[in-house]
């Protein structure tokens, strides 16, 4: 417990840091949250678009109307939204923390090198993201069929932590890699592109994009699977509604012990 509390501390003292960075130039910040939401806004209003004039968009043994699409879409930007608030060490980590000679730093300090590389990320600029997606989700709810109870809130909760675990250990992982990388070039971009894919029924696509988000980079556990658990007529993906905690430990559990693996790999920036 005290270890715990220790930690704690030092996690409120990074978060109080970036905040002042943040409200040191406070146009700035304003500035990036107004683009970051308008930019979430006009993708919710382009898939309103798409699900009403193209009917391919719509699953052949299911017809998804606006208000779960719009649920699926404020849920993803829950999980991503979480993740993005310490995922900016991340994008950097080949660069500055490899390349720059910035783990040596990490490693030299009596505190786990993961728990300072996730606080050094911290942004607010997830901020938009985390509110339009629960905007969305309250606007959608009472449509979709399905009371509030506490179960149900338990649910929510559970589905949220499992699906930023699922982001934040199949990241982990991947800049993981860069330990073994000559080169050590990110390969985050491409992957994170991935991610649209998720704010969409996973019905719609090919089979062979669904094995990808589903079993390969399960991105599908992320966004599609949990919300799923909260929509009517959706008896197909319950199990896989109900999976999205366990698929979030596991994704941590590689990500962590690929990061420990790394770890040991790695012998200094040299010259």
């Amino acid at each position: 417990m005290p270890r715990l509390l220790h930690h704690l501390r030092i996690a409120l003292h990074y978060c109080a840091q970036a905040l002042k960075m943040n409200m040191e130039y406070r146009l700035d910040f304003l500035v990036e949250c107004l683009a970051a939401l308008a930019m979430q806004y006009t993708s919710l209003l382009t898939l309103q678009l798409m699900f009403r004039q193209f009917h391919s968009m719509q699953d052949a043994t299911r017809h998804w109307n606006d208000y779960e699409v719009f649920f699926i879409f404020g849920f993803s930007l829950i999980p991503m939204g979480l993740f993005s608030a310490s995922a900016m060490s991340f994008y950097q980590f080949s660069d500055k923390y490899l390349v720059g000679g910035e783990m040596d730093r990490l490693l030299m300090r009596p505190l786990s090198s993961l728990f300072q590389l996730l606080l050094e990320g911290i942004a607010f600029d997830f901020l938009p993201d985390l509110g339009l997606g629960i905007a969305v989700m309250i606007y959608a709810w009472p449509h979709l069929g399905t009371a509030w109870t506490p179960l149900v809130c338990l649910q929510m909760m559970w589905s949220i932590i499992g699906a930023w675990g699922v982001l934040t250990g199949i990241f982990l992982a991947l800049i993981s890699l860069s330990f073994w990388s000559q080169d050590r070039l990110s390969i985050l971009p491409p992957v994170y592109n991935l991610l649209n894919f998720a704010k969409f029924p996973i019905t719609i696509y090919k089979p062979i994009v669904r094995v990808l988000l589903t079993w390969i980079i399960p991105f599908g556990f992320a966004a599609f699977y949990p919300a799923s658990g909260f929509l009517q007529n959706t008896e197909a993906f319950r199990y896989f509604s109900m999976l999205a905690p366990a698929a979030g430990a596991l994704c941590m559990l590689i990500g962590i012990t690929t990061w420990r693996q790394g770890i040991r790999q790695y012998s200094g920036a040299g010259t």
